[in-house]
C-alpha cells in the first residue's frame, strides 16, 4: 500500500501520541504545516468581511463544497470536504480536513487526500472501526477508491493496493450500473458493504431515475456487485439522481439514506433495510431543500444558497448527526462556501422524522434576553426592544390563533428597507431573503417547508442567525437554512408581526452567540 502523509516526512508515531491526548510537540507541527499556515492567515485576512459567520464552519480559503467523511475518532469529530487546493502543484480537488471536540470549534488539518491515480478526490465517506478509520470515495476517472488512517488526527493515510477497488471504467465493471459517490459499512456476517450512488435512464436534471447499487467485500481489496440496494422511481422527481449516499440505522428498527441530487439538493428517505437481501425499501422521502431547483442552463448555481450535500455519522452518543454544504459562490473575496450547523435525525415513535440542533450549541450562548407574553396584533409590527445582532440564537413560541401568517423579521436595518423574512402561513414554514442591494449572482430564492400544526399546537422555532446565514427549526418537525446577505451594517432588529388576525407570542428567548474562531471575537454581541 502506499503510504501519503502531507506533513512532509512526518509520519506520526506512538511516541508523540499520548493515548486519547494529543501531544504537544504533534500541534506544534500541525499548526507549522503550510496549508495549516495559510488557513489561519486567511482566515485573520477575511474577519472583516460582513457575511463571514461566527459559529458556522466556513472556507478558511478559496472554496469548499460538499462535506465528506464525518466520523467520530478516538473521541474527536472529523469532517472532511471538497476543497481546490490553493497549491500549484496538485491538480484537481482534494479533501480537506477539519477536527473539532465539540462540534463547535473546528481547527483546519493539512488537506488529507489528493488525487493519486485519479483526476479528483470526489465525494465519500468514512467507516470508523476500533484500530483505524477507512476511506472512500469516487476517483474521478478510475472508480471508487479506499484508503485507511490508525493516526490520532487522521494526517497520514494507506491507500489500498488494488485501487481502484470499484473500477468505473464500463468494460471492468460487473453488471449495469454505473460508479460514482460511495459509502460504506460492516454488517454482522463480517463481510464490508459498499454504495454506489448515481441513477439510469435518462438524464440528470430532466428524466433520469436515481439507484444506489450495493457491493460486498471481505478485505477493502476484492468487490462483488450485489444489484441495486435501491431504485426511486416513485418518491423522487423525474430527473434526479441519488449521489452522495450516507447510510446509517436511525433507530425504531429503521434506517436513513441521506443523499443528493442534482435537481433538488439535498434529500433522504427512511425506511427498512434487510441486510441479508441488502435491499433497502423507504417509507418515505423528506426534503432537506424545499425551494430552489437547477435547471439544465443554471446547473449547480441555480441552487447556490440551498442545503447542498451531506455527510452523516452516528456518533458515541447514538446520535444520527449530519452536516450539509451551503454555496455562495463568493470566492473572489477569499473564502466561498460553509457548512449547516451540525443536525440531529431521530424518529418519534410513529417513525416520523425529527429534526433539532445539537445540544452543544446552546454552550455558545450568552447575555440572555427574554420577552414575556404579549398579543400581536393583526396587521402590526412589533419591533423587540434590546433584542438584536448578527449572531444570535431566538427560541420562539407563537400561537397564531386567528392569523393567516405570523413571524419575524431578522437582520432587519435602521431603517426597514432590508430585513430577512421568516414567515408561517398556509402550512407553510418560509425563510426569504429581503435584501433588495444584495448581489443578486447569490441567488437569493426562498425557501419553503411544509409544516402542518396540530389542534392548538403552537410554533415553536429555534432561530440561528449568522450573519450570511439563517437556519430555522420549527417543532423538532422541518429545518429551513437559507443563506441571506445583508448590505448594511445594522442590519441587526428583530420584529414580530402577524397578518389578517391576533397572534399571541407564548414566551421569546434570545441569546448572542459567541464566535468559534479566535479572529472574529472582536464581533460577539454586535
Amino acid at each position: 500500500m502506499n503510504k501519503f502523509g502531507f506533513l512532509t516526512g512526518f509520519l506520526v508515531s506512538a511516541s508523540i501520541c499520548l493515548g486519547a491526548e494529543l501531544a504537544p510537540e504533534l500541534l506544534q507541527r500541525v499548526s507549522e504545516d503550510p496549508h495549516v499556515v495559510a488557513c489561519r492567515e486567511n482566515r485573520e485576512k477575511i474577519a472583516d468581511d460582513l457575511h463571514r459567520p461566527l459559529y458556522h464552519y466556513s472556507s478558511p480559503l478559496g472554496r469548499i463544497h460538499d462535506p465528506n467523511g464525518f466520523c467520530q475518532w478516538q473521541g474527536r469529530y472529523h469532517l472532511f470536504y471538497q476543497y481546490m487546493d490553493a497549491d500549484p502543484k496538485t491538480k484537481g480537488i482534494c479533501w480537506g480536513h477539519t477536527y473539532s471536540d465539540d462540534l463547535l470549534h473546528w481547527k483546519d488539518l493539512p488537506v488529507a487526500l489528493k488525487p493519486t491515480i485519479e483526476s479528483s478526490v470526489y465525494s465519500g465517506q468514512t467507516l470508523v472501526e476500533e484500530d483505524r478509520v477507512i476511506a472512500i470515495w469516487h476517483g474521478k476517472g478510475v472508480g471508487s477508491m479506499i484508503a485507511t488512517s490508525t493516526d490520532p488526527l487522521l494526517l497520514n493515510w494507506e491507500y489500498n493496493s488494488n485501487n481502484p477497488v470499484i473500477p468505473s471504467k464500463k468494460e471492468l465493471r460487473q453488471g449495469p450500473y454505473q460508479v460514482f459517490d460511495p459509502c460504506i459499512w460492516k454488517q454482522d456476517d463480517g463481510y464490508y458493504y459498499a454504495l454506489s450512488g448515481s441513477y439510469k435512464d435518462g438524464r440528470v436534471g430532466k428524466d433520469c431515475t436515481g439507484e444506489v447499487h450495493a457491493f460486498r467485500s471481505k478485505d477493502l481489496s476484492e468487490w462483488k456487485w450485489l444489484g441495486d440496494m435501491f431504485t426511486d422511481s416513485e418518491l423522487s422527481e423525474p430527473g434526479e439522481d441519488m449521489v452522495v449516499p450516507n447510510f446509517w440505522p436511525i433507530g425504531n428498527g429503521k434506517h436513513m439514506l441521506l443523499c443528493f441530487s442534482h435537481k433538488r439538493a439535498g434529500h433522504g428517505y427512511v425506511g427498512t433495510y434487510d441486510p441479508q437481501a441488502v435491499k433497502f425499501k423507504p417509507d418515505y422521502l423528506f426534503r432537506a431543500n424545499h425551494g430552489a431547483k437547477a435547471t439544465r442552463k443554471g446547473g449547480l448555481r441555480s441552487i447556490n444558497s440551498s442545503v447542498h450535500a451531506p455527510s452523516a455519522t452516528v456518533d458515541s452518543l447514538g446520535r444520527y448527526i449530519a452536516f450539509f454544504n451551503m454555496c455562495d459562490y463568493k470566492g473572489e473575496e477569499g473564502w466561498s462556501g460553509i457548512m449547516t450547523l451540525p443536525r440531529i435525525y431521530s424518529l418519534a415513535e410513529d417513525n416520523s422524522l425529527r429534526i433539532r440542533p445539537v445540544e452543544e450549541l446552546e454552550k455558545l450562548r450568552f447575555d440572555h434576553k427574554q420577552e414575556n407574553a404579549m398579543k400581536i396584533t393583526a396587521d402590526k409590527e412589533v419591533k423587540l426592544s434590546g433584542i438584536a445582532g448578527q449572531a444570535m440564537e431566538i427560541a420562539a413560541v407563537i400561537r397564531p390563533g386567528e392569523a393567516k401568517e405570523v413571524g419575524l423579521k431578522v437582520l432587519q436595518s435602521a431603517d426597514g428597507s432590508e430585513y430577512t423574512l421568516i414567515r408561517f402561513a398556509d402550512s407553510t414554514l418560509t425563510v426569504e431573503n429581503k435584501h433588495p442591494l444584495m448581489d443578486k449572482r447569490l441567488n437569493p430564492q426562498p425557501e419553503p417547508g411544509p409544516l402542518t400544526l396540530d389542534e392548538n399546537e403552537p410554533l415553536k422555532l429555534r432561530i440561528f442567525i449568522d450573519h450570511s446565514v439563517v437556519e430555522v427549526f420549527a417543532n423538532e418537525r422541518q429545518c429551513c437554512s437559507l443563506r441571506v446577505y445583508p448590505t448594511q451594517e445594522n442590519a441587526r432588529n428583530v420584529s414580530l408581526y402577524s397578518k389578517g388576525g391576533d397572534a399571541e407570542l407564548t414566551r421569546l428567548d434570545a441569546w448572542q452567540m459567541r464566535s468559534v474562531w479566535p479572529e472574529l471575537k472582536f464581533k460577539e454581541g454586535k
